[in-house]
């Protein structure tokens, strides 16, 4: 005796009366963003607004019926209203990220912006996708169209905010990094300075140790002498001083 094989499962809700080719067309996950159209029945199939770090889409779905009922599977919204209060919190999103941007100010910032805002622009470009092939379906629905201009001025948002997060970062490492440049200029003009003073005083040092701080033997017998040392100790410093510079 031959056991039947359970049905698939399905991720559209079981109430809905929806025809079988659409069902068909379905395997146990939703997968990507789209419209389906059978016997006058619109399945419009979008994702949840994704975080940072979820990697798992979840779907959502909207279902428009020959008569043009819209309902969807997770609002408790009736009609349209439940596809534009979907819409609206994409915008509100977006929203949040273009306030976070403009408060960016440091790399780890834009950083963290970047990463919130990418997930966000690949799903609003999807969701844009759905609803310009579910516009082509159904030509004669004046809501859709405005769905699918929303879903348009989403993704165009979204385009915007990547970019002004990117300009920012690069420019916020550009000022760093010219901020880098200049003290590591100054501190080599200080180590430099640092070189010709040592230079300077380095021959007169040594003199100074050889003859200790009392002078003895034929430099003694005349104080002239003493201050010939120092001026000859003084003239090498010079010498070393002007080639340490030269060597800059």
């Amino acid at each position: 005796m031959s056991q039947s094989c359970p049905p698939p499962i399905s991720p559209l809700p079981e109430s809905w009366e929806i025809p079988g080719s659409i069902r068909s067309r379905l395997g146990q996950e939703a997968g990507p963003q789209r419209s389906m159209f059978e016997d006058g029945h619109l399945l419009i199939i979008v994702h949840r607004m994704p975080g940072a770090d979820e990697r798992q889409r979840l779907p959502v779905f909207f279902l428009r019926s020959p008569e043009g009922a819209w309902r969807g599977s997770e609002s408790k919204a009736q009609g349209s209203a439940a596809l534009n209060e979907f819409l609206t919190a994409y915008e509100a999103r977006i929203h949040e990220l273009e306030d976070a941007e403009i408060k960016a100010s440091t790399a780890t910032e834009y950083h963290q912006l970047l990463e919130s805002a990418a997930p966000v622009l690949r799903a609003s470009r999807g969701l844009h996708r759905a609803f310009q092939q579910a516009r082509e379906m159904v030509k004669e629905d004046r809501d859709l169209i405005n769905f699918r201009d929303k879903a348009a001025a989403i993704e165009r948002s979204a385009e915007l905010l990547l970019q002004d997060a990117q300009f920012g970062l690069n420019y916020t490492a550009a000022r760093q990094s010219e901020s880098q440049a200049e003290s590591a200029a100054r501190m080599a003009a200080s180590a430099h300075r640092l070189n010709i003073l040592a230079a300077l005083f380095l021959p007169l040092t040594a003199i100074c140790s050889v003859f200790g701080m009392e002078i003895h033997g034929p430099l003694a017998d005349r104080p002239e002498h003493f201050w010939m040392v120092i001026g000859g100790g003084i003239f090498a410093g010079l010498v070393v001083a002007l080639l340490v510079a030269r060597r800059r």
